[in-house]
């Protein structure tokens, strides 16, 4: 007992490091009580079903729903009310058994054809692809009325992925039992899951900092497991140096001489308070803790994140984008890294310009027509994904082929999912590959982030192209609509669609010409592309444009995001994608965007889709669940999915969004005002050197919002954020000049919205030689003139 006392109090100073001492004891105060926590159950009542008959193909089918549960859409299989469900393992265990007990069972009748999954479809077109003309649809003629059997399970086991530390358990619950042989349909109204758990390893890769448990009692259905978790011992103390934002780029990147540089980025968060931190490429592959058998490596049992050893070739786990994860498992675990922005392009050909280097991860393309009609080169199995730099659990190889990231059905060792779902870390990339483009990405990021309130920031702008007859529905506009619900009343939707134009064709000009006069924050897409089209214009047309206010984009397009520069008809080429020119080869565009790197996926039977359902979730996060940062809600929009990772297409899609942009950037409320310019700092304007001196100001939140305040003291030191004031209440900071010589003193304000407002009017502080220097200096003098007075005889 004496041991486990110290080992308690070790923790609590570990997050107490990280944290305040306050929020660590309310957390783990509790966890005495709830230890052996064996058996986890929850209880689930669902309304009854409805049915009604639809048209697919001019065939009739019957449709069965759940209000407020989603439907599966399996290829080939019978699409049916779920309930997802996630559930937090207490610390320290596995699942051992899982059951479910049912109320009585009510039949709902016989005869029924229920509607099933049926194929994909990818935004884009061999026709167009090869020709650049208008598009041509290419159908599948697959129909959707196949099925090999019914579907009579209660639950399905999705699988335990690892969430900093927290383990958290994916099922699936199916109230709805159908069974083709008589097409009869039945229903439970009450369902109780029993999950049974069992001794096992405890994850190292856990922090136990109070934002994390802030994220999983959101994400999970039982949260008082929470209780359990407690830091465990590494063996080694952790850093109490901390970085929550971190730059990779390359050394020449590193301090770039541009207009804009990654240090004026670096800046920006310091003032946010993140303390930020650039790590060079160079850095990382010279640090051999890093490597394969290094402190971080996947060769390394002691390693926190380390799940299963390696019996394949290891050069698979020591190559650039394996070490570069490495430092990121580090940084998140020692330094209590949130945030990472890939600062480097990733271009195959160019040796040079492979600055972080992509890895490919592996989807499971049933279902999917990639076919020699739309890649007579090769099937397409390794998609870029960054997500291998966020989510740091395991190696994502566990059987060591060729391929990362593969499926349970596909592992050849052992029936489990290789690729960790669950990011630790927040992952953007800027795909910059000169100072210049550095210059674009940072200066278009900060103009976005400080603007003050501006009308275009109220305006969103949908657009949908006339997809083809392939689809289930042919207009984009369609899907988009789908999106509708989620934006909120503050802003103003405008929609440019095929649709309901009047030649169900709107024209590149309408939309360049609308950026203009109309400018928006926020434009949703869905039509068809390539590595150089999108919006009906080549790459070089996007180099045209002039929009001073930047956007943010979210396209379904096909290989728009393809950063490897790869076009799956001719290969790797030399120009960049459209992403790239987007975000950092042009000082116009966008701040950020987030684009597929291979097919954006629509369905032929369904208006649901994959690259629908990860867009959807991606609104659902900055406007239902006020995520409003970039790379979070990017990443929830992938967790939000992991209950159908394995359907058809879902899995290729959570691979292949990629953020191209600032990872902790928020999407601004256009209701959103920033503090006022705050008073110039009112204090002493000459001192001596050494001695502490007090400056005060005041601001006014338009909003009556508190306030922090940050002060700069002109000597390469800053007072960080000091607060919270009330609006209009008089601040003060202290500060201690340690040389002679003139500074200027300035302070900004910030919001509890992270608003920031514009630097007040410096203050001139002198700091001259103080009185004995200058005593000392005419002593000096005079000693110099001694002889004039000399009496001596």
């Amino acid at each position: 007992m004496r041991y486990v006392n110290r080992f308690f109090i070790i923790g609590i100073v570990v997050v107490f490091l990280f944290t305040t001492a306050t929020s660590a004891f309310e957390i783990y105060q509790t966890i005495e009580k709830n230890k052996d926590i064996e058996t986890i159950t929850l209880d689930f009542s669902f309304s009854k079903p409805k049915l009604e008959k639809i048209k697919i193909k001019n065939k009739i089918f019957d449709r069965v729903t759940i209000d407020s549960l989603q439907n599966t859409y399996g290829l080939n299989k019978p699409s049916l009310p779920v309930k997802p469900v996630k559930i937090l393992l207490p610390q320290g265990r596995n699942v051992k058994n899982i059951e479910v007990y049912t109320s009585n069972k009510i039949s709902l009748g016989k005869g029924f054809n229920i509607e099933t999954g049926g194929n994909l479809v990818p935004l884009t077109d061999t026709y167009m692809m090869r020709s650049r003309d208008k598009f041509s649809s290419v159908s599948q003629g697959i129909g959707c009325t196949i099925m090999s059997k019914g579907f009579n399970s209660l639950y399905q086991n999705i699988g335990v992925y690892i969430y900093r530390g927290f383990s958290i358990l994916h099922v699936n619950i199916y109230p709805v039992q159908y069974d083709i042989e008589t097409g009869e349909l039945s229903f439970f109204n009450d369902v109780k899951l029993v999950v049974e758990t069992e001794e096992s390893q405890v994850y190292k890769a856990f922090r136990g900092f109070p934002r994390d448990y802030k994220i999983v009692r959101d994400i999970v259905d039982n949260p008082s497991c929470l209780d359990t978790y407690k830091p465990v011992s590494m063996g080694r103390s952790y850093s109490i140096e901390t970085h929550e934002y971190v730059i990779i780029t390359s050394e020449k990147f590193k301090n770039a001489n541009g207009e804009y540089t990654f240090q004026d980025l670096m800046y920006d968060k310091l003032l946010k308070g993140l303390n930020p931190k650039i790590v060079t490429v160079e850095e990382i592959m010279n640090n051999p803790e890093y490597g394969v058998f290094g402190s971080w490596g996947d060769g390394n049992s002691e390693n926190p994140f380390y799940q299963s050893e390696i019996t394949g070739n290891l050069e698979l786990f020591d190559d650039k984008p394996a070490r570069i994860r490495n430092f990121i498992r580090y940084a998140y675990m020692e330094w209590g890294t949130d945030y990472v922005l890939l600062g480097g392009d990733a271009d195959v050909i160019n040796p040079e310009d492979n600055i972080i280097p992509l890895r490919g991860l592996f989807a499971n393309e049933s279902g999917l027509p990639l076919t020699s009609t739309f890649s007579p080169s090769e099937e397409e199995d390794d998609i870029p994904s960054d997500v291998y730099y966020a989510c740091l659990d395991g190696n994502f190889n566990y059987d060591c082929d060729m391929h990362f990231g593969e499926s349970a059905d596909r592992n050849d060792v052992n029936s489990i999912d290789e690729a960790d779902l669950y990011a630790e870390v927040w992952v953007g990339r800027a795909c910059v590959d000169s100072k210049e483009e550095i210059s674009n990405f940072v200066m278009k990021t900060l103009k976005y982030e400080e603007m003050g309130k501006d009308p275009y920031l109220s305006k969103i702008l949908f657009v949908g192209e006339d997809l083809g007859t392939s689809f289930y529905t042919r207009w984009g506009g369609d899907y988009k609509d789908l999106i509708e619900s989620y934006v909120p009343s503050q802003y103003n939707l405008t929609k440019l669609y095929d649709r309901d134009h009047e030649y169900n064709d709107w024209s590149p000009q309408e939309f360049f010409d609308l950026l203009v006069t109309n400018p928006v924050q926020i434009i949703n897409h869905d039509g068809h592309g390539n590595e150089d089209y999108m919006l009906k214009v080549y790459g070089s047309d996007i180099r045209l444009l002039e929009n001073e206010k930047p956007f943010f984009i979210y396209s379904h397009s096909c290989l728009t995001g393809a950063f490897d520069n790869y076009n799956c008809w001719s290969g790797y080429v030399s120009g960049d994608c459209i992403a790239e020119i987007l975000t950092c080869e042009i000082p116009y565009g966008a701040y950020a965007c987030i684009l597929n790197a291979r097919f954006g996926l629509g369905s032929e039977d369904s208006i649901e889709s994959p690259s629908g359902a990860y867009d959807s979730s991606f609104y659902k996060a900055l406007f239902t669940e006020n995520i409003r940062q970039l790379g979070p809600a990017n990443h929830y929009s992938k967790q939000d999915n992991i209950w159908r990772i394995d359907e058809n297409g879902y899995r290729w899609c959570y691979y292949q969004t990629n953020l191209f942009g600032d990872p902790e950037l928020s999407i601004r409320d256009p209701n959103d005002v920033s503090p006022e310019k705050p008073s110039k700092p009112v204090g002493t304007t000459r001192g001596k050197p050494g001695e502490e001196y007090t400056y005060t100001t005041a601001a006014v939140d338009p909003d009556g919002d508190d306030l922090y305040y940050w002060f700069d003291w002109g000597d390469g030191t800053y007072s960080g954020w000091l607060g919270p004031y009330q609006s209009g209440e008089t601040a003060n900071g202290s500060h201690k000049w340690s040389d002679r010589g003139e500074y200027m003193v300035r302070v900004k304000a910030k919001n509890t919205k992270g608003l920031q407002s514009e630097w007040s009017d410096p203050l001139s502080i002198n700091m001259p030689r103080g009185r004995g220097l200058y005593r000392f200096l005419l002593l000096r003098f005079l000693d110099g003139f001694s002889y004039l007075f000399d009496v001596s005889i």
